[in-house]
């Protein structure tokens, strides 16, 4: 059987600190006069700075089956599925997809902002090559699951982005393309709606379509996917079945123990730089179990969003959180220079042996994130002889509660 999505010597490559497109008069004459100060800066000769997002991919996907693609910020996830969705088009290879797509890769993407929610549901719907029917078939079920029942007839510039999320979900989901691509956008809603939203991949993984599924959550893609890829640096890294590939995924984490960002955005406020340090202040990623460590991190603060908060959380070999804890942001203000320097204090005998990272967030009270860095600084914590060495299973938090006999 021909497989129903297949890439051959997939590559796609950007120009660093370049628009690749242009689309209007402004952006023009901006790029015009950026290009004519680079010529004269470098006496006449255009520098060639180029970055390769993906580098000779290839791989196939049988029908019916639901692929987790896994690797860590900037591994080139993102692009591959812009490319199997046909939003943008590869420098070097192709990619082939037999039947219709569905993607969810934006919040909203395909939305026409004039419209209602009802009218986007129909135009998306017709975008997918789906006849009107068809839609009206699955229309109370995409209203049901979206919970947007009472703005439905409200154009969706009026929406709020969970509001977006939660219909353009529902319509990926219930209108049955071949081909269901979804990147990690769900972590945009809420607990509710996440769990609400991994149950639907579940029954739309059993139901026989062909799922592409990119999430930082390797406990839900261990549970829904049958395959796995594993894509490090724009390479294919690792194929084959998700467990395994996952188990690919900890040991390659295990050697990026230092997170630093080399092009800073135009945000407000960014975390510049992330590293785990032991008692003695060595950046390490490998720690013993009875003795503190910290989590140190830079932040960038051009301006201060009022009410802002630092969210640090740790997460398990799966990406699930273990605790998190917050601080506002105005606790821990630039001085001299725009840069600050945190230090997260991390007890002694509080975590279990076993493999973790960092979630790292900047965020507003209404939820909007101002930076969000998902899992960076994995590690691992090393039983060096507590009273648990005898058990494979040790879980996440050692606690030391109070027993008595009544």
């Amino acid at each position: 059987m021909k497989p129903i999505v297949k890439t051959e010597h997939l590559g796609k490559r950007y120009l660093v600190g370049l628009r690749q497109q242009q689309t209007t008069l402004r952006e023009v004459l901006g790029s015009g006069m950026r290009a004519s100060l680079r010529l004269f800066r470098n006496g006449g000769q255009r520098p060639a700075e180029t970055i390769w997002a993906l580098k000779d991919v290839s791989f196939e996907v049988a029908e019916g089956e639901v692929i987790g693609i896994i690797g860590r910020n900037g591994a080139g996830k993102s692009t591959l599925l812009k490319i199997l969705s046909r939003i943008t088009k590869p420098t070097t290879g192709r990619a082939r997809i037999r039947g219709r797509v569905g993607s969810l890769l934006e919040v909203g993407t395909g939305f026409h902002s004039e419209l209602t929610g009802r009218e986007n549901i129909l135009l998306n719907g017709a975008i997918l090559g789906m006849r009107r029917a068809e839609i009206e078939r699955k229309f109370d079920e995409i209203v049901a699951f979206s919970e947007v029942e009472k703005f439905l007839d409200t154009p969706v510039k009026h929406y709020s982005s969970g509001m977006y999320l939660r219909l353009a979900f529902s319509i990926a989901a219930h209108l049955e393309p071949e081909v269901l691509i979804v990147d990690e956008v769900l972590a945009v809603g809420d607990i509710e709606f996440q769990n609400k939203c991994l149950g639907k991949m579940d029954e739309v993984s059993k139901s026989g379509r062909t799922v592409l599924f990119v999430s930082h959550n390797l406990g839900s893609l261990a549970q829904i996917c049958q395959k796995g890829l594993l894509l490090h640096k724009g390479e294919l890294r690792s194929e084959g079945a998700m467990k395994e590939v996952i188990n690919d995924y900890l040991g390659l984490a295990q050697t990026e123990k230092h997170f630093k960002l080399y092009k800073l955005d135009d945000k407000e406020m960014q975390i510049t730089e992330a590293f785990i340090t032991n008692k003695d202040g060595l950046v390490t990623n490998e720690l013993p179990h009875d003795e503190e460590f910290f989590l140190e991190f830079k932040v960038r603060i051009k301006q201060i969003k009022k009410g802002a908060f630092y969210c640090v959380a740790l997460l398990n070999q799966y990406k699930e959180r273990v605790f998190s804890e917050v601080k506002a942001v105005e606790e821990f203000l630039p001085k001299e220079s725009p840069d600050i320097h945190i230090k997260y204090e991390m007890p002694s005998r509080l975590i279990a042996p076993n493999n973790y990272s960092f979630l790292l967030q900047i965020f507003l009270p209404t939820g909007e994130f101002v930076d969000n860095l998902p899992d960076i600084c994995p590690f691992s914590v090393v039983d060096t002889g507590s009273e648990l060495s005898t058990y494979k299973d040790y879980g996440y938090v050692q606690m030391k509660a109070k027993w008595q006999m009544v």
